[in-house]
């Protein structure tokens, strides 16, 4: 397969001029690619790489993120996920079960079994003794979808997930696919073009879809040269005129390495969409990597503004609901010490009202007296240029003094999150602080 050969090696090429920035050894992209084709199948891969011909979008992470990550290596998050990936794959490439888990993750189920795999990598790392994780087999006899053994119990744990992927969720990733459709529609227009979005409602799938209708009607007007045009649907506005001299300036500047306002305003944010004269996107992307400087004209000058996000109520509903299914679900027996549920969240701990989270576990938990305890985590990035999961915990305090053992397993998996680089399963090379002062040096001053 030449082809595809020659596709993953300008993928490893291209990373490679982030390896020493994102905290990589020498030959471990090599590696993790090589692992991947392994363990997917070199058909799985020239499948979506190769054959599929359908245009890469950021909303291809609801189902398959793998095909978007592959395509570009100049994006630091495409490359550390590919090897979270294959640092998955690697703890458990000799487990019997793994083949059930990749027949899930390239069949459209991508992200529950990759948080899967997440839990239970993290888990086993944080085995102590005679303590291991087994991968569970996708059939009716399993309990869980994995199993912490040890010499004197068993523990099924169960993982589930309120909601969508955890870059589809999020406010950044509507965003992109919401600029790239403004930047797609903005190449028809005879004059660059200044555009405010406006709205009281926070940047969720209903509000994006509303600014999108309404960005297809004032882009329509462009095309019949009818500017300024105003789109309005009860608290969300699209505004787009010309740009000219006199239009609304981009008001945040860079200031020793922090982004900050430099103008009143009250702007969420704001960017320019600049094209350069190329025959298509490869040709400017060979020519990037080559460290040609491009002349490049403004197009689209965009201002966004949205409301804060809210928790809603039925959140926590929610929440209790898909507990007692995963409780009831799953079924312990003799040889079990209580069971685990992993559950990952689409909206942030931080922000969440913490008696109403305990009072929707508690509510799902006390029907359920095998229950020894319920993780609740989000995925996040961090300045390690990595992915970890906040997350709090809710143990079962009765089986916590008759056997701590697991208790303590659970505790350092907790603890482990903050301090175990998820893609090399050791120890962080930098602490917190440093990490973040890297980070501001490697990814340069951000564009005005």
């Amino acid at each position: 397969m030449p082809e595809l050969d020659s596709s993953l090696y300008a993928w490893i090429r291209r990373a490679n001029g982030r390896r020493e920035d994102l905290g990589l050894p020498v030959g471990f992209l090599e590696d993790g690619i090589a692992l991947v084709k392994r363990i997917l199948g070199a058909n799985y891969l020239e499948r979506i790489l190769i054959h599929d011909s359908t245009p890469v979008h950021v909303l291809d992470d609801e189902t398959n993120p793998l095909r978007k990550w592959l395509f570009s290596a100049l994006v630091d998050r495409h490359i550390i996920q590919v090897m979270e990936l294959a640092s998955y794959l690697r703890e458990f490439q000799a487990d019997p079960a793994l083949p059930d888990k990749v027949y899930k993750l390239i069949n459209d189920n991508f992200w529950p079994t990759f948080f899967e795999l997440a839990m239970a990598a993290r888990v086993k790392r944080s085995c102590r003794g005679t303590q291991t994780v087994r991968l569970n087999h996708e059939d009716s006899k399993s309990i869980g979808d994995f199993t912490i053994h040890a010499a004197k119990y068993k523990i099924p744990c169960e993982c589930a997930r309120l909601g969508r992927s955890p870059q589809i969720t999020d406010s950044p990733a509507l965003l992109e696919s919401l600029t790239n459709r403004i930047s797609d529609g903005a190449k028809k227009s005879p004059v660059p073009l200044c555009v405010k979005i406006r709205s009281t409602e926070p940047l969720v799938g209903r509000t994006y879809n509303i600014v999108l209708r309404l960005v297809r009607k004032a882009l329509a007007d462009v095309r019949n040269s009818r500017l300024p045009s105003e789109q309005e649907d009860g608290p969300t506005s699209v505004l787009f005129e010309r740009l000219t001299g006199t239009s609304e300036q981009i008001p945040f500047r860079n200031v020793d390495g922090r982004l900050v306002a430099v103008r009143d305003t009250d702007w969420d944010s704001a960017q320019r969409i600049c094209w350069v004269s190329a025959r298509h996107r490869d040709d400017v992307t060979e020519r990037f990597i080559r460290g040609e400087r491009f002349h490049e004209y403004e197009a689209v000058r965009l201002f966004t503004r949205f409301g804060a996000h809210r928790i809603k109520q039925n959140d926590f509903g929610r929440l209790t609901a898909k507990l007692k299914k995963k409780l009831n679900q799953t079924k312990t027996t003799a040889e079990h010490f209580g069971k685990v549920v992993f559950v990952e969240l689409p909206f942030d701990l931080r922000a969440s009202d913490p008696v109403k989270l305990r009072a929707a576990i508690r509510e799902a938990a006390t029907q359920s007296r095998t229950t020894l305890a319920v993780i609740l985590a989000r995925r996040e990035q961090n300045p390690h240029f990595r992915y970890h999961y906040s997350q709090t915990t809710a143990f079962n305090r009765t089986a916590a003094i008759i056997h701590s053992e697991p208790i303590e397993l659970f505790a350092r998996a907790s603890k482990g999150e903050l301090a175990i680089d998820p893609i090399l399963g050791a120890p962080y090379s930098r602490s917190w602080g440093d990490a973040r002062e890297h980070a501001a040096k490697v990814t340069g001053p951000i564009p005005e």
